[in-house]
């Protein structure tokens, strides 16, 4: 019901989308080599699956799956509106699908058969297919389409949904008490479809990996130059290494909800590595040529994607250090067998490494082929006494481990008080304006909703800003965690969970009518087709005065958000210091171009 059985034992799929993506020969290799490289580097990511959209590869990867033990699933050239009424188009899929099964169809790696992506049309031919399929060969699972409309004989579903509800994951949150078993728990095994798709910004270094391809990369040169032309082609590499640790941070919540779903027969990320059509859909931690990126390596994504993972529930990732931390850890083990006696153990580091708290949950035998509860536990926060980045792990007879940041944090009070030497306000009025005029410091925090530009998400753009150009169209933010302003902030030069309810309760400012040199602390990507300079939070000089914009909502349930009270406490101490210094000039006008009050 919920899961593939292989020799009468469940399997749990954990996919990659294969795409046809081959820049090195311009077409799918034939030969064995570069197919035993691609299984290879599926297991060193602890995938176990591998779906073909919408084709059907060549005999050297049903070899070399076979040879490492990579499930495949199977389609046909099908897509879109591929079943809309047109005989001789069917009869081709008829002779089509007669000739993969006869064909490939002894590879012990050909275990699921399905007849193409997100089909529209005739379910009825659909269903043709399919039954025809089951009686004409029984060494497989069939299935009608991909994420769309099921018929009466699929024997497993790849879909976003199900009767039940959404199956997909396309992003993690700041908590991990949640997954999504109970709707992939229906009448067949549910996979969960394309999952992931994140956007990373892409790496102008791989130019250089085209020299000796078939394919040259057009569209990399057209963002390098509109980057160029827009005065920040020297953060080109930040933009990319920013975006992409953000990347990997939704990929790990993704893969653990999906891992979490005990009921889910498994997953299909789209993908580990990037997609050069539609514009260019960089949403890998690999590369078209299947070379890493330098974002992740191979033993730390196994920690949370592999045949055996530490699991953790939790309600937060942000607190206040008079706050208790709650979790609940499980074990993913779709491994050959069950963990006797297992020992687990928790525990609790700074960022020096340091153990801060540890304990150890009841030893036990823990199963294999699903899901296992391991135990709670629970600590309070209360010797924190400075703002922190801590590190929960969860660790199984010392080998299989894993981990989770948290963010901890200090009460604050008496927060954007406006002294003599320092102006607070909401709004840019004739009182700041004044203040600046006479060589004061102000700080500007307009609401959300009284700033001209775009919305701000946590999320980097899904899958492709050019295929799906829907707003806000932005890649994660630069953080410029060297500035200053950050001394009381912990944070990387890229987003992480701490920045979750200061972005979702923030506006993107549109900067391309700032001087060239003013570079915002907190610089918003922008979409790799557009390339305009984005902040939400930026420092300048205006006539003889200081100002410092941050384009946050600094009202709403403040006292509940100690992420954002830490952030401005940090402000707060950075103006009211000596180091608030600014340098690039800008007019009022600027500033009012995005004040709508």
């Amino acid at each position: 019901k919920n899961h593939v059985l292989i020799n009468n034992r469940p399997v749990h799929l954990r996919g990659n989308v294969e795409n046809a993506v081959f820049p090195k020969t311009g077409h799918a290799p034939v030969e064995d080599a570069e197919w035993e490289r691609i299984m290879q580097l599926m297991k060193q990511y602890g995938l176990n699956h591998l779906r073909f959209h919408s084709w059907c590869p060549p005999d050297a990867a049903f070899r070399m799956a076979d040879k490492y033990g990579i499930y495949f699933q199977v389609e046909m050239p099908m897509w879109g509106k591929d079943a809309e009424p047109d005989e001789a188009r069917y009869n081709f899929f008829r002779r089509e699908m007669k000739a993969i099964l006869k064909e490939y169809g002894n590879h012990p790696s050909f275990v699921l058969y399905c007849n193409g992506n997100e089909i529209t049309g005739n379910f009825d031919f659909i269903e043709e297919l399919t039954a025809k399929g089951r009686l004409q060969d029984s060494r497989h699972l069939f299935c009608g389409s991909t994420a769309r409309t099921r018929v009466k004989s699929d024997q497993f579903y790849v879909s976003q949904q199900t009767n039940k509800g959404p199956v997909k994951v396309y992003e993690g949150f700041p908590y991990t008490n949640w997954d999504v078993s109970q709707q992939s728990d229906v009448d067949v095994p549910v996979i969960s479809h394309e999952s992931g798709q994140r956007a990373v910004y892409p790496n102008f270094e791989e130019i250089k990996k085209y020299a000796d391809s078939p394919v040259e990369p057009r569209n990399f040169e057209v963002f390098r130059d509109l980057l160029e032309k827009n005065g920040m082609l020297d953060q080109a590499h930040d933009f990319f290494n920013a975006s992409g640790a953000l990347t990997v941070v939704e990929y790990k919540a993704v893969v653990e909800a999906l891992l979490r779903s005990g009921k889910s027969a498994g997953f299909q990320l789209l993908s580990i590595n990037d997609f050069p059509g539609q514009g260019y859909a960089s949403v890998g931690i690999l590369d078209p040529f299947w070379d890493s990126k330098g974002l992740i390596t191979p033993e730390k994504w196994r920690e949370f994607c592999g045949p055996t993972v530490a699991l953790l529930r939790y309600a937060k990732s942000a607190y206040f250090n008079d706050e208790v931390f709650q979790g609940d850890a499980e074990l993913y083990n779709f491994s050959n067998a069950a963990l006797k006696n297992a020992r687990i153990k928790w525990l609790l580091k700074n960022e020096a490494g340091k153990t801060l708290k540890q304990g150890k949950l009841k030893t036990q035998t823990l199963g294999t082929d699903g899901v296992f509860p391991m135990g709670k536990f629970a600590f309070d926060l209360k010797n924190i006494s400075k703002a922190e980045k801590l590190t929960v792990s969860v660790v199984v007879d010392d080998t299989i481990k894993n981990h989770w940041n948290i963010w901890v944090y200090p009460r604050n009070g008496h927060i954007l008080t406006s002294t003599q030497d320092v102006l607070y306000t909401t709004v840019f009025n004739d009182e700041a304006k004044q203040k600046l005029a006479l060589g004061g410091k102000v700080v500007l925090t307009p609401l959300p909703e009284q700033v001209k530009g775009r919305k701000s998400v946590f999320p980097n753009h899904f899958w492709n800003p050019i295929m799906f150009a829907w707003p806000p169209m932005t890649i994660g933010c630069l953080i410029h965690n060297e500035n200053p302003v950050f001394a009381g902030f912990v944070t990387d030069n890229h987003t992480d969970w701490q920045w979750w309810d200061i972005l979702n309760n923030a506006k993107v400012i549109e900067m391309k009518d700032a001087p060239r040199a003013l570079r915002p602390f907190i610089q918003v990507i922008d979409a790799n087709d557009n390339n305009e300079k984005l902040g939400i939070g930026f420092e300048a000089r205006v006539g003889k005065g200081k100002l410092l914009v941050l384009a946050v909502d600094t009202k709403k349930d403040i006292d509940k958000r100690p992420a954002t009270l830490q952030l401005l406490k940090s402000i707060d101490t950075y103006v009211k210091g000596n180091q608030f210094n600014p340098k690039v000039d800008v007019d009022e006008r600027f500033i009012q171009s995005f004040m709508l009050k």
